[in-house]
């Protein structure tokens, strides 16, 4: 180790950096992937050469990848001063750093899970208001489409003053209000026209199943919601798409005999590689992305968190369902 390492030396560690660790010591994994992965090499090296070092010090080096660089700085330099920087640095990446989590209705009711690598979260909701999609097949034309609803997206963080989504492929489609406020303060519209399903709407059976008010579809190619009201229980947003050349999807989906794997295959090679990117946009100008792959998998139903009805044997909870799954991505 350096003679010149601060680290073999007391260090006095700022209040804010204190507080930041102890919130960022919880969630590391999913705050040290939001937009943060460039993590080089040597930064990995230094963590393992500073094991000695405070908790919350290793907290701070664990949970954002661009702290390295503050670190690996303050390795070649010395004095208060330079301590002092270090920490305020450090503060402001925590700052800096955002969750997402999905809203989803287990058995038990609603539970919030934190999006993070190598686990899709499988998103089983049992109302008219999410976990929805529609699939649709043209076997002459071999054209497929699909409607997928997208759970409660939740993004958490400080000083941010909007969330906007983007999507790669396809559309995102809105179903809000017509002539209302709407959540969306800012878009980008969707140049064309999608043949696909729409998913939105209160269509009650004591109307005859007619909405309670005029409902309109938007299509964006991204839009952006302000960080106070990401979310209304009046708006349904979507992913949607249309697919030319699909013929092995239509056999896979819609096969006589197919299985749950047949169903799960069909649906990963309908969505290819779609991607939703998250851009959190603070208050000082700066922003920061993080991208959420859209698949799918075979799980039980259990795994999956469906609630099965009363009349439903509890041992149904163990057979195989096909499922729609967000994760983040590295």
């Amino acid at each position: 180790m350096s003679k010149n390492n601060i680290f073999t030396e007391d260090i006095v560690i700022p209040p804010i950096v204190l507080k930041k660790a102890d919130s960022a010591f919880l969630n590391i994994k999913t705050e040290r992937n939001c937009g943060m992965r460039d993590k080089k090499k040597s930064n990995k090296r230094m963590i393992r050469r500073m094991a000695a070092a405070a908790a919350c010090a290793a907290a701070v080096i664990v949970a954002s990848g661009p702290l390295g660089g503050v670190l690996e700085k303050a390795e070649k330099d010395s004095g208060a001063a330079e301590e002092y920087d270090m920490f305020h640095a450090a503060a402001d990446q925590f700052d800096k750093m955002f969750t997402l989590s999905v809203h989803a209705e287990e058995s038990g009711g609603q539970e919030t899970k934190l999006l993070t690598e190598e686990r899709p979260v499988p998103v089983a909701v049992h109302d008219n208001k999410s976990g929805s999609w529609i699939f649709g097949g043209d076997e002459e034309s071999g054209t497929v489409n699909y409607c997928i609803q997208l759970p409660q997206i939740l993004c958490k963080g400080e000083k941010i003053k909007s969330v906007t989504y983007s999507v790669n492929n396809g559309a995102i489609q809105i179903v809000q209000p017509q002539n209302e406020k709407s959540i969306v303060i800012d878009g980008e519209l969707y140049d064309g026209e999608l043949n696909t399903g729409s998913i939105g709407g209160d269509h009650n059976e004591m109307r005859n199943g007619e909405p309670s008010r005029p409902f309109e579809t938007l299509l964006y190619r991204s839009f952006t919601v302000d960080y106070g009201k990401q979310a209304d229980e009046n708006t349904w947003i979507s992913i949607c798409n249309e697919l030319a050349d699909s013929e092995d999807v239509i056999q896979l989906i819609w096969k006589e005999d197919g299985t749950n794997a047949d169903y799960s295959k069909g649906v990963q090679k309908m969505l290819g590689n779609t991607v939703i990117t998250c851009t959190v946009n603070y208050e000082d100008g700066t922003s920061q992305s993080a991208d959420i792959k859209v698949g799918s998998c075979v799980m039980t139903r259990e795994e999956a968190g469906e609630a099965l009805p009363e009349e439903v044997a509890p041992g149904e909870l163990k057979e195989e369902t096909t499922v729609i799954t967000f994760e983040l991505q590295k």
